[in-house]
């Protein structure tokens, strides 16, 4: 291990130097180079190791990775009247390459973004999540939680909350994004995404409770499948693309691709519906959070009202040693019942079935690159790996979950912080493929990360995780990463 230690670190060093000269060229921009590994007992990778990673760590160990990155932030330098320049703009490369059992070429992000005033555009992959969420230690937020490699996007947003009344009263934040999924999907090809977002904070920063509120609008669209199709054609063009946008029932166009399972909607349509409330108490502060997922309309008539990710998030301002804490439990069993009505007038109580992130026509369900989009507590048939082949129509092999989770973040000393994970999940398959047994499962990480590891600038981050119980290979694993900040 000493030895593996010392050539890395040289390795780091040396590449150090040679990426030193650039940083002339490109002012502003901070480096990254990050090597490391990946140890399983069992040759899986545990839960903990790899989801909510952006993709980039595989299913089989052990591994070696190696990691660059160069992130140019915008100007943070204010004018004389103590205001940031209204134009800015910025870039992000993170490249990783994998070799082992699953070796990869991987390019998480890739993206240049522009700012003026409150408004950013961005082209290109970008590390994200979405909705109303401790986005530190979270689980995962339900919709986009970081469990898959970043999606190519051209997106305009609000980044940040802006004041639109009352110096602060009221605040607003939101995106309108235009994005693509991946052509070596197994059973769905040129799928395009509509994604918007909108979220209202209420109450100024000085105040001690603050309320928020919104949503988040995500569609699969276009594209060719199989399933209820014209010729293995999906709706497609301007008209179809409007539809997806507003979502509009009924929406039959001219399109020589639009069959008669599209009368209801064009595209796969979910998200959520958040709210939230910060509380600043003397020394903590309090984050509430609660996420509301909607699919095939359940939601509207409060069928499957019982499911959601509810969420606190307590952080501890002077403590020297427990710094954050967040309580998670995350429920997607109603799903508004067992009984889905495909036809007009329908009673409310039988909208239900909506089969959390599958979908008719995109059997291939809210998945990129053969991972999970929102939280990784729903598998797909890539990860299931006791659940069986049940793949037939459709991909998601587990979506009614109930899960706890707990996370801690903290430090022993300034210069050697921890985190930690462990969430416990009882798994029920799917309405129409339950799973027999009901299958429960534990799965944990511990971290310490350790500044300045033998020189300057250089972290050292050891990670330990385990998995035991009947969803998923009984593992240990580990990973040891050393990463060099330039």
């Amino acid at each position: 291990m000493n030895r593996f230690f010392r050539v890395t670190l040289l390795f780091l060093c040396l590449c150090g130097k040679m990426c030193f000269s650039q940083t002339t060229l490109l002012s502003n921009t901070k480096y990254q180079l990050e090597t490391g590994t990946y140890l399983s007992t069992s040759g899986i990778t545990p839960f903990w190791l790899r989801s909510n990673q952006y993709g980039i760590v595989p299913l089989q160990a052990p591994i070696l990775t190696f990691r660059g990155s160069a992130h140019k932030e915008y100007d943070s330098t204010k004018n004389e009247n103590q205001q940031l320049k209204k134009f800015g703009y910025g870039y992000g490369f993170w490249g990783v390459a994998n070799v082992g059992k699953q070796s990869a070429l991987l390019l998480p992000e890739a993206y240049l973004k522009v700012r003026y005033g409150a408004f950013e555009f961005y082209g290109g992959r970008r590390r994200e999540t979405m909705g109303l969420v401790d986005t530190t230690l979270s689980s995962g937020s339900y919709i986009w939680s970081g469990n898959a490699l970043p999606m190519p996007k051209l997106q305009i947003s609000i980044p940040n909350y802006t004041s639109i009344i009352g110096q602060g009263l009221i605040s607003v934040k939101g995106a309108y994004v235009h994005g693509w999924f991946n052509n070596d999907r197994p059973i769905t090809k040129h799928v395009k995404l509509h994604q918007k977002s909108f979220y209202t904070r209420i109450g100024k920063d000085s105040w001690k409770i603050r309320m928020y509120a919104g949503f988040n609008h995500n569609v699969q669209w276009g594209g060719e499948s199989p399933f209820y199709s014209i010729d293995g054609k999906l709706p497609d063009g301007f008209k179809n693309y409007i539809n997806a946008v507003t979502g509009k029932r009924g929406a039959i166009t001219n399109s020589p691709q639009t069959s008669d399972f599209d009368a209801n909607r064009v595209g796969n349509h979910l998200g959520t519906i958040d709210i939230g409330m910060d509380i600043q108490l003397n020394n903590t502060e309090v984050f509430l959070y609660r996420q509301n997922m909607y699919e095939d309309g359940s939601l509207f008539y409060l069928n499957n009202i019982t499911d959601g990710m509810n969420g606190i998030s307590i952080k501890f301002k002077n403590s020297q040693f427990i710094k954050k804490i967040v309580f998670e439990y995350l429920n997607t069993l109603s799903q508004g019942g067992n009984i889905f009505a495909f036809f007009d007038n329908a009673p409310p109580e039988l909208r239900g079935a909506d089969s959390y992130f599958n979908n008719a026509q995109f059997a291939d369900g809210w998945t990129y690159k053969n991972n999970i989009i929102g939280t990784p507590f729903i598998q797909n048939s890539y990860l299931n790996l006791k659940a069986g082949d049940k793949l037939k129509d459709f991909f998601i092999e587990n979506n009614r979950v109930k899960i706890f989770n707990i996370s801690a973040l903290g430090a022993f000393r300034k210069d050697l912080s921890f985190s930690f994970r462990s969430s416990f999940s009882t798994n029920y398959g799917t309405y129409s493929e339950p799973i027999d047994n009901l299958k429960k499962q534990l799965s944990t990480i511990f971290s310490l990360t350790k500044s300045n590891f033998y020189f300057k600038n250089t972290t050292l981050n050891l990670a330990l995780s385990f998995d035991n119980g009947s969803l998923y290979k009984s593992s240990f694993g580990t990973s040891i990463r050393i990463i060099k900040h330039l």
